[in-house]
């Protein structure tokens, strides 16, 4: 049995989410689904499974919700002992007999505690179509002010050519599939907001003695725009309080803190005793796995190029040398050389370096300056071991995929 979580906000796509789910599955009758249903008084798009055995559904009106982990936790407490668990958001889509290619995946791994994980291909509801490009690895990208990691999805290299997952450094919290038991080791904290879920989930898991896998196949597509849902910061604002409680970035303030106790960067009076780090494995330990130095918030190389961990330095001076430069540059393309289409999903701006590792990403959704065509350079600031080399610049279209690629030497 396979107990699938979703943490779903006023979604519209949370009903066809589950229909495909379903559709799409190798043993529909096999799945069970724990639903934090956060709603409207008229949203009524899951009446259709009130009486099916399979789901588990938890109603919560929106303005009574207090945020994305604090709605997973309310999902892990309705596990009933499923061998399996699938995380991910109300807004997916499937590959045929997912649920068998995931289990073959995860036995494949050869580890006793494994999870799948990875930032999603591409889907979009309107046509719904999906992106075919290759799987992604989780690849670090840098710190942001408040203490928290920013990733970005970088494509698995030669991914055709592997026979079995490849080890990650981290956990995507809208797509991971493990151990069922997972539900009662890794307990969410309800405190923890949005930001900061992620490395959460990967330091924490990787401590309970978890192993970080990505997957060779795309097995699963998200759709990352957010058009046309409501979200949870639309809401829980100042204007909606005291109905909403706190707003939410007095949530998101709260969380945030007790995020940096946990990653150790600073200590405060925060009781993070019940959701802290395992035994199994220590902080120190997941540090040299992922290549992360949290008091000093530094990287290290290996891993914002997105090498299979772990990172290969064996002396202090190794680690020391292969953290990261700051480089500020002024990209320029040429508009003209851009392929056009009238169905724009986004449009990949990447630098690399003289081996190809991507040190910057940047994707510029349809309504940007940059995919209307009226923008043709971009300064940025990147923190990276090795040295900028050229700018890479990629459209990609909803129903054409990829387009043409244009290099620009740097």
């Amino acid at each position: 049995m396979i107990y699938i979580q979703i943490a779903a906000y006023r979604d519209p796509e949370l009903l066809p989410t589950i229909k495909d789910c379903l559709a799409k599955a190798k043993y529909p009758d096999d799945l069970t689904f724990g639903i934090c249903w956060q709603k409207s008084a008229e949203d009524r798009c899951l009446e259709p499974f009130a009486d099916d055995r399979r789901f588990r559904i938890d109603p919560v009106p929106w303005h009574a919700s207090q945020g994305l982990c604090w709605a997973r936790s309310r999902i892990q407490a309705m596990y009933e002992g499923e061998d399996y668990t699938l995380q991910i958001d109300s807004h997916h889509r499937f590959a045929d007999h997912w649920d068998a290619q995931l289990l073959q995946f995860l036995e494949a791994t050869g580890s006793p505690k494994p999870i799948l994980t990875t930032y999603a291909g591409v889907y979009s509801p309107k046509t719904n179509s999906l992106s075919r490009s290759a799987p992604h690895k989780m690849v670090a990208d840098r710190f942001t002010p408040s203490g928290t990691i920013l990733f970005r999805p970088h494509f698995i290299q030669h991914w055709d050519q592997l026979e079995k997952p490849i080890r990650a450094r981290f956990v995507s919290g809208h797509f991971f599939f493990t151990l069922g038991t997972h539900c009662q080791e890794y307990r969410y904290d309800p405190n923890l907001y949005f930001a900061g879920d992620e490395i959460s989930l990967s330091i924490r898991s990787f401590t309970l003695g978890y192993d970080l896998f990505h997957p060779h196949r795309q097995v699963v597509w998200h759709e990352y725009t957010r058009a046309g849902r409501q979200k949870h910061w639309d809401d829980h604002n100042i204007k909606n309080k005291p109905v909403v409680e706190l707003a939410w970035h007095e949530r998101d303030a709260i969380s945030k803190r007790r995020l940096r106790k946990l990653l150790r960067e600073e200590d405060s009076n925060e009781d993070i005793s019940d959701y802290g780090l395992g035994s199994v494995r220590s902080h120190r330990d997941y540090e040299l796995y992922a290549g992360i130095d949290f008091a000093r918030r530094r990287l290290h190389r290996e891993a914002t190029q997105g090498t299979e961990p772990p990172c290969t330095f064996v002396s202090d001076e190794q680690w020391e040398a292969a953290f990261l430069s700051e480089h500020k540059l002024n990209l320029k393309w040429e508009l003209d050389k851009l392929e056009k289409c009238d169905d724009f999903h986004f449009i990949y701006f990447g630098v690399e370096d003289s081996q190809g590792n991507v040190l910057y990403r940047y994707d510029a959704g349809p309504e940007s300056d940059e995919a209307r065509l009226l923008l043709n350079e971009k300064s940025v600031i990147i923190r990276a071991a090795s040295k900028p080399a050229k700018l890479v610049v990629w459209p990609v279209s909803k129903s054409r995929g990829w387009l043409k690629r244009t290099d620009y030497t740097l």
